[in-house]
Parts: C-alpha cells; structure tokens; sequence
C-alpha cells in the first residue's frame, strides 16, 4: 500500500494502482490519465487518437500557412486534445474523475490548466481573415470555458444535458468568432474533451459512475 499515494487510497481503485518495479511510476502515471479501470480497447484507442491526432495536427497547420515551429505546436496540442476528447468520455475516465474526494475545485483547477486557446491564437498570429483580434478571441474561449465548467458542476443530476449543450454551444461560439485557421479542429476536441467529458461525464449514468469498481 505505501506505493500508491494517500489521495488514491480508500476509492477502491488503489488495487490496480499497487505495482512495484522500475515502470510502478510510469504505470501508475497512465492510469490516472485514462483511470485504472481501462480496458485494452480504452488503451488501443487512447493511444491510436493521440498518435492521429499528432501526426496530422502539423500537416493542416502547414497547409494552412504555418511555419516548422508552428506546426510541432499544433502537433503537441493535438496529442492531448485527440487523446482527450476520446479518453476523458470513457467510462473508466469518468468514474476515475468522480471518484470519492475529488473535489469540485479539482474539476475547476483541471479546466483552469487549459490554456491552449492562447496557444492557437499565437499559432494563427499574422494569419489574417479572424474576426476578432487573436487576444480576445483566446480571451472569449477561456472564460467561456471556466464559466460552464462551473455551470455543469453546480448542475447536479442535470449535468449530462448540460454538459452537451454547453459542449455544443462552445462549438457555436468558435463559429461566431471564427475558427483558427492552423487548427480549425480546436474547438470540437476541446469542448467535448472538457465539457462533455470531465467536466460532465455527460455519456454516463450516475449509477454507472457510483458502481462499485470491477475487480
């Protein structure tokens, strides 16, 4: 037991994180990224969405106008935003997320750490044809972003309808402002890999959540 961390204790969910040998870290490192009840399909498809994502995230950004640098960005965010939105809709994700002790400021700290609009905005820098000015436009996606996070965790057993169509209406928005031309594909992973999926587990029952874990 004193390998796994005091946090993931009495969840019911240490069993799978208790490993020794040199890779205990690394192992318990993926799973509580993808949960500890993944399985194989839930690990094949993380893996297969990342390393999509990655590979053509900088092949759009340079057809689009972006240079080397820009396009090695757009990879890095495509690997957790491909991944993402596919992993963090799982159930064993989602149970993992609503796990007993996590706590409501953990969800909002979690949406909080996402600032990869700023990061599109200096990926669309010199660009041209936006809407709005690079700034605002990354200003507009964060505060919504924290915004409905906070709305879908007040929600209570509304969470799932809210979670979708604060998911949807976040799509809508980008559309208003316009979408990034290196990564026109930002907002339909972001919002669904936060909204729709951690913030929400809006695919997913409460009774499927609060079922005791597998053994």
């Amino acid at each position: 037991m004193s390998g796994v961390p005091a946090r993931l204790r009495r969840t019911g969910f240490d069993a799978r994180l208790r490993r020794t040998g040199f890779d205990a870290r690394l192992r318990r490192a993926w799973l509580e990224f993808v949960g500890p009840e993944a399985t194989p399909v839930n690990h094949a498809l993380t893996l297969a969405s990342t390393v999509v994502g990655a590979a053509v995230a900088p092949v759009v950004a340079r057809r689009r106008g972006g240079d080397r640098r820009r396009a090695a960005v757009a990879s890095l965010l495509a690997t957790d935003l491909a991944g993402g939105v596919y992993v963090n809709n799982t159930l064993a994700c989602a149970r993992w997320y609503e796990r007993p002790g996590q706590s409501e400021t953990a969800h909002l700290a979690f949406a909080a750490l996402h600032v990869h609009p700023a990061v599109v905005a200096w990926l669309d820098a010199g660009a041209g044809g936006r809407r709005v000015p690079g700034p605002a436009w990354a200003a507009a996606h964060y505060a919504y972003l924290v915004a409905a996070t906070v709305v879908v965790r007040r929600s209570g057993a509304h969470r799932r309808p809210v979670g979708l169509a604060l998911t949807a209406v976040g799509i809508v928005l980008d559309g208003l402002l316009g979408p990034s031309a290196c990564a026109p594909w930002f907002a339909w992973t972001y919002y669904p890999k936060l909204l729709a999926g951690h913030a929400g587990a809006a695919l997913w029952s409460d009774a499927a959540l609060r079922a005791e874990p597998r053994p």
